[in-house]
């Protein structure tokens, strides 16, 4: 895949993948005894979205990490413009390579994007570097009902961590946290800020790419996506964990 092309289309949403800051909020406020200005990471922020949201929401200090200069640049952008860019730090840096001191953080947040390092490994990693009785918020894609159609579980095979709600939880648990609680995203946290403008974005494209093919390849895919979900979403959607590092 041509990355220019990819980024023609998924680097320039409103999010970098389902989410809206009423979920952010809700998320954020089952969070029960945070400092008055928390430390915050925001794990893969895509083009900030969330990120800003946090730090209105928090009135803290937050860490945006991502690996594409694209999306740092998005997220000061639009930081800048909401007046609070003074509160934010951004690191450009594959999640992969990242290193932070133990207990860095209050809260590590990953709205759809803990995938890039695999739920539990993800999870493990990060572990240490929230402080213990801080919190630990993901949002990640799980099965909701059983007996998924063959096509689903097909084109799902890109990412196999997919699971129940209950298995998750059961990851969560095993690796010591403490369960706060969860909530699955409303159809419309995929649509408005994601699809919609992404259904926009691939109308706009299709006829000054008619001629290349790696980009009509991206296209495709993109709509592809659309109509999985489009036909679906009774089967599949993003949970947002909660979750807590216990006293130790």
């Amino acid at each position: 895949m041509n990355i220019d092309y990819f980024l023609e289309i998924y680097g320039h949403l409103p999010r970098a993948g389902p989410g809206s800051r009423e979920c952010t909020k809700r998320a954020y406020d089952m969070m029960d005894g945070l400092p008055e200005c928390p430390r915050i990471l925001d794990l893969g922020c895509g083009p900030g979205a969330q990120t800003v949201d946090l730090l209105q929401i928090s009135g803290g200090h937050v860490v945006a990490l991502d690996f594409l200069p694209l999306m740092l640049e998005r997220t000061k952008s639009k930081a800048e413009q909401a007046n609070v860019a003074q509160k934010l730090e951004m690191l450009e840096q594959d999640m992969n390579q990242m290193r932070f001191a133990p207990a860095s953080f209050d809260v590590v947040w990953s709205e759809g994007a803990i995938y890039n390092l695999g739920f539990e490994r993800g999870l493990k990693t990060i572990r240490s570097i929230v402080r213990p009785g801080g919190f630990v918020a993901v949002s990640e894609v799980v099965w909701l009902k059983a007996d998924p159609p063959a096509r689903l579980v097909e084109f799902w095979r890109q990412y196999p961590e997919i699971a129940s709600v209950t298995s998750k939880w059961e990851v969560i648990s095993r690796l010591g946290y403490k369960s706060v609680g969860h909530f699955i995203l409303p159809d419309r946290a995929w649509t408005a800020e994601y699809y919609d403008p992404m259904e926009r974005l691939i109308s706009e494209k299709q006829d000054p790419w008619s001629h290349i093919p790696e980009a009509l390849k991206v296209l495709e895919e993109a709509k592809e996506e659309i109509a999985i979900f489009r036909k679906n979403s009774s089967y599949f959607g993003y949970a947002f964990f909660v979750m807590q590092r216990p006293l130790e």
